[in-house]
């Protein structure tokens, strides 16, 4: 896949500069905690995935959405409850940037 000019000639095409495989996941719960996003963030760890970036917490515990990069190999599959180990947690993917794909 590539993105940008090639040989002098603009193209477009499916592509990134986020390395083989960058997921974009988000963590819906009202009024995350702390506590609760780093037992979130442990979990992920604990399944193989890097976390590249986490945006959306507030430091006054008062997000309901946080949106999180993970960076693997590894398909990160959405739970609709209890999500990583949070009681009232759910995950959707947002985006899945995949080079392996064809």
């Amino acid at each position: 896949m590539s993105f940008g000019p090639t040989s002098g000639k603009p193209t477009g095409d499916n592509g990134n500069g986020l390395g083989p495989r960058t997921q974009i996941i988000n963590i819906a719960k009202t009024n995350i905690t702390r506590a609760e996003l780093t037992t979130m963030i442990q979990a992920l760890k604990t399944e193989g995935h890097t976390v590249a970036a986490v945006d959306g917490y507030t430091s006054d515990d008062q997000a309901d959405n946080v949106q999180v990069a993970l960076q693997s190999t590894i398909t990160y599959v959405a739970d609709s409850s209890n999500a990583l180990g949070v009681t009232g947690a759910a995950t959707t993917i947002l985006a899945d940037f995949d080079q392996t794909r064809a």
